[in-house]
Order: structure tokens, then sequence, then C-alpha cells
């Protein structure tokens, strides 16, 4: 009997106290709520939110970013053991929505960047020596490191999707190389132990094979891989989205 009494009056304060302060999950709920309608009128802008569920300080000026940004870009490299000297790297002038920055260090290749990829996950790659089989790029870290502003965002541009290559390039768009996309998901899995285009495949539109065929990049998930493929130039799909890129 005593241990009822116990229990009720246990029962009593634990309603008292979350009528006063408000339970748990009702605060969850509001804090959810209020989250989200900030995102709708732009009190919170995607990035910010994007950094908060990072754990990084969701309110940095440009400047302190960008300066994020770099740091974390070094922090990366050092892991694989790969040399970047920024010093004099040139930033391009960053345009909205374009929020995340890809460094691509001088001299670095495809291929070394296959082997540094697969000590951390699995891949599918078209070619084994993809140094030999992309012959051109819109952009080339062969005399000097640089760098590029994407969209932060899993899936490869919406904006962009049904458009081929050949679209991409009447259409003045500058679009990621191979190179750069790999870089990008090199960092986004380090940073989140997750794969980008999980739904849709990231067209190359800033690279080409020998043959003329654009290299695309996914996640598979039947087996579970990073693939590196190809799309003829005048192929298009809803699925199927270059990632545009500020240079």
């Amino acid at each position: 009997m005593l241990a009822f009494r116990l229990h009720l009056v246990h029962t009593k304060r634990k309603l008292t106290m979350e009528n006063m302060l408000g339970s748990p999950r009702e605060d969850l709920f509001g804090i959810t709520t209020d989250f989200i309608e900030k995102l709708k009128n732009g009190s919170i802008t995607p990035m910010e939110a994007k950094r908060f569920l990072r754990r990084e300080n969701p309110f940095l000026g440009p400047s302190m970013e960008l300066a994020n940004q770099l740091t974390r870009w070094q922090v990366i490299f050092g892991k694989a053991g790969v040399t970047c000297d920024t010093s004099k790297l040139k930033i391009p002038k960053q345009q909205p929505g374009f929020d995340r920055l890809i460094i691509v260090p001088k001299g670095l290749t495809r291929k070394q960047m296959i082997k540094i990829m697969r000590t951390k996950f699995n891949m599918w790659v078209y070619t084994d020596d993809l140094d030999e089989a992309i012959t051109k790029n819109d952009r080339s870290n062969e005399d000097d490191t640089y760098a590029v502003w994407v969209r932060d965002n899993v899936e490869a541009d919406e904006e962009l999707k049904n458009l081929s290559a050949n679209d991409i390039a009447e259409q003045k768009i500058s679009g990621q190389t191979l190179l750069e996309r790999l870089l990008h998901e090199w960092a986004y899995s380090d940073e989140t132990g997750k794969h980008l285009d999980i739904e849709n495949v990231t067209l190359c539109a800033g690279s080409r094979y020998s043959d003329g065929r654009v290299p695309s990049v996914y996640w598979y998930h039947d087996d579970r891989k990073v693939h590196v493929d190809w799309y003829d130039p005048g192929g298009s799909l809803a699925r199927l989205r270059t990632r545009a890129v500020v240079s």
C-alpha cells in the first residue's frame, strides 16, 4: 500500500512538472515546428541548417565559413597524406546557393583519388586507368591547385535534370569534372559516413572519355558501391543530372 501511495505522489509530481515546463515530447515538437517555419521564411538559411546538423557553428559569416571549409579540406587531405598548398589559391566569387567549396590539389590524379577512396569504401570503376581514359577536362590541376563552388546537396542538381552533356555545353553551363566529383564524394563521406547521389546520377559534364562519352558517378544500393560509369553525350534522363560549378 505504501509503495502504491509513493507511486501516486511521484506521478502527480511528474505531471505537475510537465504542466509547468511542458513534456520533452511537446518541447521537441515545438522546436521542430519552429525550426521548419524559420527555414520556410528564410530566418534560417539551408546552409545554417546544414552546419547545425554537422554540429558546427551555424551562424558563421562568409569569411569565417570560408576559413572553416579551407581548414576542413586540409584535415581531410592530411588524413590521406595528400599535399595541398593553398597559399596562392584563388577562390572564385561565391554565388547564392553554391555553398560547398571543392579544392583540387595540384598534381592529384584520378587514379590516385580512386585508390584513396577505396581505403574508405567499395567502388566499381568503368576502367582501371581513368587518367589515360579521360582526355578532356574543363579545368586542370596540372599546374596549380584550384577551387570551385558547388551546391551542397546529396543529389545532383534537380535544375539540370533531363539535360544531356550536349545540352549543358550548348547552354554554356559549367559542370563538375570527374576529379571534382570524386573529391566531393570523398569529403562528404568523410564528414557524414554517407554517400552522394543515392537516388540519382551525377553526369560529370566537365570531363570526357577519349571516345567522347561522359563520366558519371553514383551510389548503387544493390552492391553498396560508388560507381564510376559513363553515358553518351546526347543521353538525357530525369535521374541523370549535372552538378553546376562556380569557377
